[in-house]
C-alpha cells in the first residue's frame, strides 16, 4: 500500500477492532507451547462459540465414526490449528455483523462473504491443501476492508447497490478516494489485528489472480482466496449473469483444476451451504436452490466440453444424441481418485479410438508420456503421503500446460500420459516444452518441507510422414527417457 494511503487510513476513526475473545484466540495461535487444555478453557468462556465448535466437529466436513460429546473431543477431531481458525471465524463474524451500515447492503455483503469462505474451503479441499481452515478464513474476510471503510467513511459508498454489485466499480471508487482499494485495506487491517502473515498477504492480494502454473502451497493459498469471490458470485447472481465458463477457465489456469474438477467444487459448495447457513445463523445464501445452480453449471461446462470431444472424434455423428451424451457423461466420471486425471483404462479406450480416427482420416495424433524420475527415492525418504502429494501437484502442473482438448491420464504409478488429437509433431513438442518449463522451478509440498522432482518426457506423433503399425508402437515410441535434454527437467 502506498504511504499516503496508509497515512489516510491511520487518520480515520471508527475502524472496527476484534472482540476480546478473538484477541485471545490470536494470542493462543502465536503461543509456541499451546496446549489442548488452554484452548478448551478459552473457548469454554463463550458458550455459543463452544457449541459451534462442537457442532462443526460433528458436521459432514469432519465426519467421524465416533460422535464428539464434549469440547475436548471436538478439539481432538479438528486439531488445534483448525479449531483456533474456526473459532476466530465465528468470533469475528459475530462481532463485525453488529456494525452499523452506512452505504453498503449488509445482508448482501454477508451472503457473499459466507459463500466466499465456503468456496475457498471447497477449492482448498480440491487442491488437497493442508491449511483448508485458514483458506476458509481468508475467503470469509477478504472483503473486510469494505466494512472498515463503510464505518470510517460513511459517505464513501453512498452510490448504493449499483456500484456495490460490481467489485471493479467498488475498487475504482475506493482508489479515487484513498489511493487504495478494500483488498489492500483489508490486508492492512489484518496487520493491525496481528493476524497471521499468510492471511494478511492472501487478503491484500485477493484482487490479483496469478494464472502462472505453480505447486507452491503459499501461492495456492492466495489463489484459492482470490478465486473464492468469483465462485461465490455464481451462487449469488441471477442466472443470466453467472459466468461459469469464464470462472472455470480462470480456475484451470491458476490452479490446474479442469472443468470436471471445477464442477465438483461447485457441487461441494452447494452441499456445504446448508451447514454454513446454520453455523453462521444466516438465511438463503444462494440466489436460488443450489441444485438448480449446479444443474445450470453442468449444462454450461459439460456441453461445451463434450462438444469439443465430438468435434475431434466425429464418432458420434450418426449416434443417438441422448444415448451418446449419456455415454460421454459416464466416461467423464472415470477419473483417478488421487489425481483427478483419467484412469489408464479410460485412456486406452480413447487412445485406440483416436488412433483409428487418425489413421482413417489422415489426421496427426501426438502422445506424450511424462515420467517422474526421482519419485521412488522421494517416496522412500518421505513416505507414501508425500508421494501422493507429488502425484497430485504433477497432475496440476500438466493440466496447466495442456489444452482443453488434450486428454491426461495416470498411466502407471509415477507416469502420466497426454493424448493430443489432431496435433502435429511441432505442436506436440511445444506442449512438452511447456510442461518441462513448468517443472523447472516447481517444488512439491511433502510434509513440512518442499522437495524438487525431476521429470522426463517422451513425445511421438503419428502422421506427417511418420507411420506406426499400430497404437501400441506409437505408445512405445513415446516412452520417456531417463534423461535427455531438452526433454528433461
Amino acid at each position: 500500500m502506498k504511504p499516503e494511503a496508509e497515512a489516510n487510513l491511520r487518520s480515520l476513526v471508527n475502524l472496527p477492532s476484534p472482540p476480546g475473545v478473538a484477541i485471545r484466540i490470536i494470542e493462543l495461535g502465536r503461543d509456541p507451547d499451546i496446549e489442548l487444555g488452554k484452548v478448551a478453557k478459552a473457548l469454554s468462556l463463550d458458550s455459543a462459540l463452544a457449541i459451534k465448535i462442537l457442532r462443526i466437529a460433528n458436521s459432514p466436513l469432519y465426519a467421524q465414526r465416533r460422535k464428539s460429546d464434549n469440547l475436548r473431543q471436538a478439539l481432538v477431531v479438528l486439531g488445534l490449528n483448525a479449531t483456533l481458525t474456526l473459532a476466530l471465524s465465528f468470533s469475528l463474524v459475530k462481532n463485525l455483523r453488529t456494525g452499523k451500515s452506512n452505504g453498503i447492503d449488509h445482508p448482501r455483503y454477508w451472503r457473499r462473504a459466507l459463500l466466499a469462505g465456503t468456496s475457498a474451503r471447497a477449492l482448498a479441499d480440491a487442491m488437497h491443501h493442508p491449511r483448508a481452515e485458514d483458506i476458509f478464513l481468508g475467503g470469509l474476510l477478504q472483503d473486510v476492508g469494505i466494512l472498515a471503510l463503510d464505518q470510517a467513511l460513511p459517505d464513501l459508498y453512498n452510490q448504493g447497490a449499483a456500484a456495490e454489485r460490481s467489485h471493479a466499480a467498488l475498487s475504482q471508487l475506493e482508489i479515487a478516494r484513498l489511493q487504495a482499494d478494500h483488498a489492500e485495506v483489508g490486508g492492512w487491517l489484518m496487520r493491525l489485528w496481528n493476524m497471521p502473515e499468510r492471511l494478511q498477504l492472501a487478503i491484500s492480494r485477493s484482487h490479483h489472480l496469478d494464472l502462472k502454473t505453480t505447486s507452491n502451497p503459499d501461492d495456492i493459498f492466495d489463489r484459492c482466496v482470490a478465486l473464492s469471490g468469483l465462485v461465490a458470485e455464481l451462487f449469488l447472481l441471477d442466472p443470466k449473469e453467472r459466468q461459469f465458463a469464464e470462472t472455470a477457465l480462470q480456475t484451470e489456469r491458476s490452479l490446474g483444476l479442469d472443468k470436471m474438477a471445477f464442477g465438483q467444487v461447485l457441487a461441494t459448495v452447494g452441499a456445504m451451504i446448508p451447514e454454513t447457513e446454520a453455523l453462521f445463523d444466516s438465511e438463503s445464501l444462494a440466489a436460488e436452490h443450489p441444485e438448480l445452480i449446479i444443474e445450470q453449471a453442468r449444462d454450461v461446462l459439460m456441453l461445451r466440453s463434450l462438444s469439443a470431444l465430438r468435434e475431434l472424434s466425429k464418432s458420434c455423428a450418426d449416434a443417438d444424441t441422448t444415448g451418446s451424451r449419456a455415454m460421454d457423461l459416464e466416461e467423464e466420471t472415470r477419473r483417478d481418485p488421487l489425481t483427478g486425471v483419467y484412469t489408464r483404462a479410460y485412456f486406452e479406450r480413447a487412445f485406440l479410438r483416436e488412433f483409428d480416427n487418425a489413421a482413417g482420416r489422415q489426421w496427426p495424433l501426438s502422445i506424450a508420456r511424462v515420467g517422474l524420475d526421482d519419485f521412488k527415492a522421494i517416496k522412500d525418504r518421505f513416505g507414501q503421503p508425500a508421494g501422493d502429494r507429488i502425484l497430485q501437484s504433477t497432475a496440476r502442473l500438466i493440466r496447466g500446460q495442456t489444452r482443453e482438448t488434450d486428454l491426461i491420464a495416470r498411466f502407471r504409478d509415477e507416469e502420466f500420459v497426454v493424448l493430443m488429437p489432431a496435433t502435429d509433431a511441432a505442436t506436440g513438442r511445444r506442449i512438452c516444452d511447456r510442461i518441462v518449463e513448468a517443472f523447472k522451478d516447481a517444488e512439491h509440498l511433502v510434509g513440512s518441507e518442499n522437495a524438487r522432482a525431476s521429470v522426463s518426457i517422451g513425445c511421438a506423433t503419428f502422421g506427417g510422414g511418420t507411420a506406426f503399425a499400430g497404437a501400441g508402437d506409437l505408445l512405445k515410441a513415446a516412452a520417456p527417457p531417463s534423461s535427455r535434454s531438452p526433454r528433461t527437467a
